[in-house]
C-alpha cells in the first residue's frame, strides 16, 4: 500500500496495490495506518482491484475508521460503476465513492487547448 499525505495534513491517500495472493494484507495495512495516525479524512484508491476485493476492503477498512472517527469521512476510487453501486447499495454513512478516471492528456481537451503550461514567467 502506498500512502501520500496532504499538504495541509487534512487528508491522506492510500492506494492499494497487487494483492493477488491475500487481500487481508491491505485490510490489515489500512487498519493499522488508521489506527497509528490522525486521518480524520482519508482518500483510499482501489481501482487496481476486482469487485469482491474492493467490496471487503472497502467495508473492513470503512467500519474500523467509523469506530475511531464517527464523524470522518472515506472517499473511495473506485475502478468502474459496477464497483461504485455495489458499494453505494450496503449505505455506509462515512463513504463517498468516486469513480477513478484514466490518465488524460491534451488530446482530449481538444487542439484549442494550450499545450505548454508556464508556471514561472
Amino acid at each position: 500500500m502506498t500512502t501520500t499525505d496532504s499538504l495541509y495534513g487534512q487528508e491522506a491517500f492510500l492506494k492499494v496495490g497487487n494483492y493477488h495472493s491475500n487481500i487481508f494484507e491491505a485490510i490489515n495495512e489500512a487498519k493499522d495506518y488508521i489506527s497509528r495516525n490522525h486521518c480524520p479524512f482519508l482518500n483510499i484508491d482501489v481501482s487496481g482491484l476486482n469487485l469482491i476485493d474492493a467490496l471487503k476492503v472497502c467495508v473492513l477498512a470503512s467500519t474500523f475508521h467509523y469506530a475511531k472517527y464517527c464523524k470522518g469521512k472515506i472517499k473511495w476510487y473506485v475502478k468502474d460503476s459496477r464497483i461504485k453501486e455495489q458499494i453505494e447499495l450496503l449505505k455506509l454513512d462515512n463513504v463517498e465513492i468516486e469513480i477513478k478516471r484514466a490518465k488524460r492528456n491534451y488530446t482530449d481537451f481538444g487542439e484549442g487547448f494550450a499545450r505548454k503550461l508556464r508556471i514561472c514567467r
